[in-house]
């Protein structure tokens, strides 16, 4: 019986050729799914991590490559439990966050969802090796799914050495509202010399029609060009 498990189970040689057809960005996309069901079959961890390599690229068509995404997160989240050690060791290691953090949403609820969402934000922040595009990728895959605890390590990313991850942590942040208006108000203050994340805050305040108020003289010296401040203390552009 033992024997019969261990000759169906992949080989590490099995699972790297299924992902070179995976991957194979030109051709039709039949190879690419037999690969993908394949691989979604042997459901060991490194066989459905291997199955998220299908993210890493994009195929030549594009409204092919999105149904094919789209397929692929359709079985992960058939593998339920199986497929969650795979899917954070994935997004702890590759910057192709946006699909793999959407079939983790599907396959747990909330209150498990976002302490999971949390370690991975900190283990990217805190990574010495991770890019910034890792960084700002992994902050815009929490679009609609930022919760206060969240929220809080988000706001370590407003120190950020790039300013493309500051830009990525603003927008996420005001997605808890008003809540985060001091906060952001901050980040504006404290950015004299990066003028990206100033028009970035200021966009927010305008969009969001947010007041700075108890703030007004230190906006009226520094608001980057097309922004202007109204009677009422907000921020509107030109």
């Amino acid at each position: 019986m033992f024997d019969f498990l261990r000759r169906n189970q992949p080989t590490p040689k099995s699972i790297e050729r299924l992902v070179k057809r995976l991957t194979e960005s030109g051709g039709e996309d039949g190879p690419r799914m037999e690969a993908a069901e394949k691989l979604a079959e042997w459901s060991t961890p490194e066989a459905l991590y291997a199955l998220l390599k299908r993210f890493t690229m994009s195929s030549k068509v594009m409204t092919q490559d999105v149904e094919e995404k789209r397929h692929v997160v359709r079985m992960l989240v058939r593998k339920d439990q199986d497929a969650i050690d795979p899917i954070l060791r994935f997004i702890k290691r590759n910057h192709q966050v946006e699909w793999p953090v959407q079939a983790l949403a599907q396959i747990l609820p909330r209150e498990e969802l976002v302490p999971k969402l949390v370690e991975a934000l900190d283990y990217v922040g805190q990574g010495e090796f991770t890019s910034p595009e890792h960084r700002t990728s992994l902050i815009k895959a929490m679009h609609g799914l930022v919760t206060p605890e969240i929220a809080a390590t988000l706001k370590r990313f407003l120190e950020d050495s790039d300013d493309d991850v500051r830009i990525a942590a603003i927008h996420a942040l005001a997605e808890l509202g008003e809540d985060m208006r001091e906060t952001l108000i901050d980040a504006y203050l404290e950015s004299e010399d990066r003028p990206r994340i100033r028009i970035a805050v200021a966009e927010v305040f305008a969009d969001r029609e947010w007041s700075v108020k108890g703030f007004r003289p230190k906006f009226e010296e520094s608001l980057p060009d097309g922004f202007l401040l109204n009677a009422k203390g907000m921020i509107r552009r030109r």
